[in-house]
Parts: C-alpha cells; structure tokens; sequence
C-alpha cells in the first residue's frame, strides 16, 4: 500500500528479519523458505515478493504471441498425474508428420505467433532424425518462428533412444532450428515422490544435468514445479535451491541460462493419482503462494510467471501482486493441462492478455521467448 513501510504490511513477526533481507538484497537461507510456506501471513509475503519485482521489473508485466502443439501423445513413462498421454500401442496415440505441423502452422489462426512451443513425452518409435526432420521443415516455411521444444526427461529420453549422446542430441537439434526448452519435466525432485508420481520418468539429477548441458552449450530454458499433490513444504524448497544452484553455475559461465521459472498447479482430473490419492485442486492462497515463494527464493531468475492456464486468468492477474512479472501469453492451442480438467480458455488473444495486464494496473510489454521485446 502507498506509504507504508515494508515492516507495516507484516502481520507475521517471524518475517521482519526476512523483510530485512529483502530490503538489502540478501539471499533466503532454507529456512526462510520454509517460513514462507508455514506463515499464515500470505499477505505480508506478497509484500515481500513485491518489493523483488518491482525492482526487478517495475511495472512491466511481459507475454508472447505463442502457440501450443504437442508432435505426439504417445509416451512409455506412464507418469500417474498425466492424462493426457497414451500408452504405445494405444489406437489413440498418434505422432505428426513434418507435413501436417506445417499445415497446421499455415492455418490462418496462427498468424501473428512468434513462439512454438512443442513437447510429447517418450515415444519409443521417435529419434533424432524424425526432430531434425520437423525443424527443418517448419523452420523452411517459417524461419523467424522460435522453436521451443522439449522436456528435459524428453531430451535425455530421444537422445538414449537414438543410440546418441545427449550432448550429440542437443547439438543436432539446434542445428536443425532449436532454439529453446521449455521448463516441464522438472516435476518434483525429491526422489520418493517423483517415483510415486512419475515412476518412469527420469530423476533429478537426469532433469539438472541436461539442464545443465543445455546451458553449457548456449541453448536457454526454462525451469518449473509441480505442486499441489503429494509434495510437502521442505520438498518444494529444496526444489528451489536445487534450480537456484544450477542457475548460480550457469550464470557464472557466462552462460544464459533458465529464463523464468513457471509454478506447475496439479491438474485433478482424469489421471490416477488423484483417484488413488484423493487430491483436491490446489486453492488459490496455493497457487498465488507458490508465486511469492520462488519470486523470493529464486533471487537469480530474472522471470516468474503466472501461468493463467492452470490458474484461471483472474487469479494470474493477481498473482502479479505476489511476485509475478509474466502472464505466459497466448497460449494457444494447450491440450496437455487441458486433458487433466483445466477449465481455462484454450487461448486469449493479444488484447484479452492486454487487458487482463492493466486491469491489474501493469503495463503490458509483449515480448519474444528471450524476453526481447517486440
């Protein structure tokens, strides 16, 4: 609020040391972390997390033309909270040739897309060749449309199924017109709930060492979390640190690194670990947490975004009061939250975003995936 000391806006006497830190730029210790996760005080970590996006961004909320295909849903992992992937062998799973992405892409509604954003699980019938394939093909038809594909479970899966090093995978794909990752696949990386959850998936240090090699070899990425299932408050802040370390590592290289981290709320429907586990929708003191929380602990990740697909778009613009700086965009054509029971339009366009950005008294500055703006 206008004229209030940071102190004021605490109702909480166990954050006032952390407000100091805040204020002097000192970096969260785990143990704060585990205090913004246990206070009751929501509000006075949103002010806390304010005070770190306004210096970093100001009034600056960012977003991009972007468009959602996934090339295949066929996937071996079996991951539990998917409900969206279909086993090999199942008549519904099906992979897309280079034609029909291109086709897809030449549809006038795509018009205006800067970012592709692509990812399909583990399909033991793709390799490399059928990647180098795609990318040249959209690339030969639309050679300013950023490609950002890939999971780092995915990256580590198709190079091991190509016979190939994963250095070798990396490299290949961005010859062929690769030129970012998204941040999935991350999950949860604390090692008995990532095999409840996602027992065929590669573990925390498969997802941190492609990270890492990705970073090493100047290709940018994101980083996310899944919340809101079995995971408690220690898991998820050491999930924060094991990203703030990476990214320490890679940004003292020289190297770009993660661009911004995105919270992951589980999606309930249609999967069996809800079933089994009787999850409930994470809530919105949840979600809106789990922003002011990383835009804290993750002092050295420029961007945090409110991925409105998985938190409704109302609840993203406030969500830019607790930290976040990054309303996604336009997310068109997303199926994957979608599948699990998302409710949220399928896309927005440019002048919905807009206006959900001002409406939460931002100003809205449209962006390419390497946060130049446009």
């Amino acid at each position: 609020m206008p004229g209030l000391r940071l102190d004021q806006l605490i109702q909480d006497p166990r954050l006032l040391p952390l407000a100091d830190k805040v204020e002097d730029g000192t970096r969260l210790s785990s143990d704060d972390g585990l205090l913004l996760y246990e206070t009751p005080d929501l509000t006075g970590v949103a002010a806390l997390a304010g005070v770190v996006r306004e210096r970093l961004h100001g009034k600056k909320t960012y977003f991009v033309q972007g468009r959602r295909l996934s090339y295949s849903n066929i996937c071996a992992s079996g991951c539990r909270f998917c409900a969206f992937h279909a086993p090999p062998g199942d008549p519904k799973g099906f992979a897309l040739t280079a034609e029909e992405v291109v086709g897809e892409l030449k549809e006038a509604k795509n018009s205006g897309i800067r970012e592709l954003h692509m990812v399909g699980g583990h399909n033991p019938a793709l390799g490399v060749e059928y990647f180098e394939s795609l990318f040249r093909a959209i690339k030969g038809h639309f050679p300013d449309l950023h490609l950002k594909v890939f999971t780092m479970v995915e990256i580590a899966y198709y190079a091991s199924n190509s016979g190939i090093s994963t250095g070798e995978f990396i490299d290949r794909c961005i010859e062929a017109g690769l030129g970012s990752c998204p941040g999935g696949g991350a999950e949860i990386f604390n090692t008995a709930i990532r095999q409840a959850i996602a027992p065929g998936k590669g573990d925390a240090d498969v997802w941190l060492a492609t990270a890492r090699l990705c970073h090493q070899k100047g290709l940018p990425t994101n980083c996310t979390m899944l919340y809101g299932h079995l995971e408690g408050a220690g898991h998820k802040v050491d999930h924060l640190l094991r990203l703030r370390g990476l990214q320490d590592e890679s940004l003292g290289k020289g190297k770009t690194g993660f661009l911004a981290y995105i919270p992951l709320a589980f999606q309930t429907h249609g999967n069996p670990l809800a079933r089994a586990s009787g999850i409930q929708a994470t809530t919105g003191t949840q979600d809106l947490r789990e922003i002011a929380v990383a835009r804290l602990m993750l002092d050295n990740v420029s961007h945090v975004k409110a991925y409105w697909v998985m938190i409704t778009p109302g609840l993203a613009q406030v969500g830019l009061s607790y930290g976040a700086d990054d309303l996604d965009g336009t997310v068109f054509g997303e199926e994957i939250a979608h599948r699990a029971g998302a409710k949220t339009p399928t896309g927005l366009t440019v002048a919905e975003v807009c206006r959900l950005i001002t409406e939460a008294g931002y100003d809205p500055v449209e962006r390419d995936t390497l946060y130049r703006t446009v």
